[in-house]
């Protein structure tokens, strides 16, 4: 019973959709990493949202931080490949996170399975 469990994962993890949310510092550049990651085929769409003010506590201080924010859409299987490609091209000091696609048409599903590397 293990394995049936196993391969029920497996193919429910593999049609599972995406969207990474990936914040980069203003000395980054994320035009350069949305074109990078499409070409890799990691991503199907991004956008881009630079100015994001994110607000934090440290040491009993709130500080302010200004990011560039690119959330893209992907394969829930390419997320690890996804967060080594943006390590490997600008270190592992990147905050990248995923929350999944719980519904969406069947255009948006086409194209995030058509536009990525096949698994």
């Amino acid at each position: 019973m293990d394995n049936m469990f196993q391969l029920c994962f497996e193919i429910f993890k593999s049609n599972f959709m995406i969207n990474v949310i990936i914040y980069l510092r203003q000395s980054q550049n994320p035009k350069e990493m949305v074109n990078f990651l499409l070409q890799e085929k990691l991503i199907a769409s991004a956008s881009i949202d630079d100015n994001n003010i994110s607000y934090k506590m440290v040491e009993d201080v709130i500080v302010e931080e200004n990011y560039s924010v690119i959330t893209s859409q992907s394969k829930a299987l390419l997320f690890d490949e996804i967060v080594s490609a943006v390590e490997r091209r600008i270190g592992e000091k990147v905050a990248i996170n995923s929350v999944p696609i719980v519904g969406a048409n069947g255009f948006f599903n086409d194209t995030i399975r058509k536009k990525t590397i096949a698994i």
